[in-house]
């Protein structure tokens, strides 16, 4: 059998009640989180110039645009509900994957969903369909594929898009090939748009691109049995290193939601800057340090983080949640780092600048003998002050991370807060009501209804 062949055994042979109670549990919280970035994602200027566009393109307005008060067809919904998902850098990460897989997976869960009317119990199978297969194709990729300088969010998460929306649409295993076949001419996504609003742009591309994949071999059309294994297939084009059978012997065995586990972020900037907060925010706390005692800051990082992290002066908010120094300084100064500070006024502050000045980044020595990423982000902060004392500390599991997660209460704490940047509160209580309650929900439209806009 091929590969995409033995994808679509697994995707068409998996239902719900196939999958561990844990797994459904854990998935659920992941689903809310992502629906909660996408809400508060949903006032950004990028999601403006994101809606306005697909309003001048047009379609028909039948799936929601999260948050403003819109609908469209569901390849323009997509779109949008995955620039809103990942706009402010909120959302879930999987280590598999060095990458964002809910924010491609569910705006097209959503958009095709709502269309075909789906229960919540078959959102949430299709959700983590999408989503284990974007992270097990991730773990016979990476880490070559994403140090090339692919956006894995995009190139890898578009699988995972295409699988979810076939499941819902009831594709069999010949056209699910093809949706993934098709797929892989699709895929798309380059690094150097980090701190850009086309970041954003490569998961909502991914999202619409996926369902479109999906809808097409719904209808007949055919992509190459070979699309992934082939001499000049995905594989070979987009990677030095790959293991296509490991992808296949572990998928689902087990389920990415399970282990290696997925992150829930505390802080909305980007994953490779959460330990290096972590430390700072510990250290600033229980040593109580005033910036102005502070002489220098070093933070010891992974390979990954530094070509992650590629702005040690940042001039724009969104640039700062890809910049050590800035999320460094803010923990100092402020103690916490919370979605208002992400804003191009706080990046130029004159504190806030001769804060950053005393932050460094280095690839710690040691951490890079083990790898270029080893799963979890790894940062060691050292502060020195200016009578000579130094202080260190080293974050291994961030807040956030599968080894130390987020309470219920804290995860349904975040959605709240993201979903007040877009919902009024009485609506807010009821949509909370309805999530804890995902997969017994009837059908989509209750939630989706109460999520559409603050009217």
């Amino acid at each position: 059998m091929l590969f995409t062949e033995r994808l679509a055994d697994f995707v068409c042979g998996t239902s719900l009640d196939k999958i561990k109670p844990l797994v459904r549990e854990k998935a659920r919280d992941f689903f809310v989180d992502c629906l909660g970035c996408m809400l508060a994602g949903s006032q950004e200027p990028a999601v403006e110039i994101a809606c306005n566009y697909v309003q001048t393109m047009g379609g028909d307005p039948v799936s929601t645009i999260i948050g403003r008060g819109r609908k469209n067809s569901p390849y323009h919904a997509a779109l949008v509900n995955g620039v809103s998902a990942h706009v402010l850098d909120y959302d879930d990460v999987s280590s598999s994957m060095t990458g964002h897989p809910s924010v491609v997976v569910l705006p097209a869960v959503l958009a095709v969903g709502e269309e075909a009317g789906i229960t919540g119990g078959k959102a949430l199978e299709a959700y983590i369909i999408g989503v284990e297969v974007a992270c097990a194709i991730s773990r016979g990729f990476n880490p070559s594929h994403y140090s090339r300088g692919w956006h894995t969010t995009s190139t890898l998460g578009i699988f995972g898009a295409a699988a979810a929306a076939g499941k819902i649409i009831g594709l069999n295993r010949e056209q699910m090939a093809n949706a993934l076949g098709i797929a892989a001419s699709e895929a798309s996504g380059l690094k150097i748009n980090f701190g850009t609003m086309t970041k954003s742009f490569h998961a909502g591309r991914a999202a619409a691109k996926g369902l479109m994949a999906a809808l097409l071999a719904g209808q007949g059309f055919t992509a190459s049995p070979r699309a992934f294994e082939g001499e000049a297939g995905f594989a070979k084009v987009t990677t030095e290193k790959y293991d296509l059978e490991r992808i296949v012997d572990t998928i689902g065995s087990p389920f990415e939601f399970e282990s290696p586990g997925l992150s829930i972020k505390p802080y909305p900037s980007c994953k490779g800057t959460h330990n290096g907060i972590d430390a700072m925010l510990f250290l600033a706390r229980e040593y109580d340090l005033k910036p102005q005692e502070v002489e220098s800051i070093e933070c010891g990082v992974q390979p990954v983080a530094n070509d992650i992290l590629i702005y040690p002066r940042p001039r724009t908010g969104l640039e700062g949640k890809f910049s050590m120094n800035f999320c460094v300084a803010l923990a100092l100064l402020e103690r916490e780092v919370k979605l208002e500070h992400f804003v191009d006024s706080k990046v130029r502050e004159p504190q806030v600048r001769e804060a950053m000045e005393k932050v460094a980044m280095h690839v710690d020595p040691e951490m890079a003998k083990v790898a270029y990423f080893r799963g979890t982000w790894d940062t060691e902060v050292k502060v020195k002050l200016k009578n000579g004392k130094t202080y260190s500390k080293k974050v291994v599991d961030a807040k956030g991370d599968p080894g130390n997660p987020l309470t219920e209460e804290e995860l349904f704490d975040k959605y709240r807060d993201c979903a007040r940047l877009a919902l009024p509160q009485e609506k807010i209580e009821k949509s909370v009501a309805l999530l804890k309650n995902l997969p017994g929900l009837p059908g989509l439209s209750e939630l989706v209804d109460l999520v559409a806009s603050r009217n």
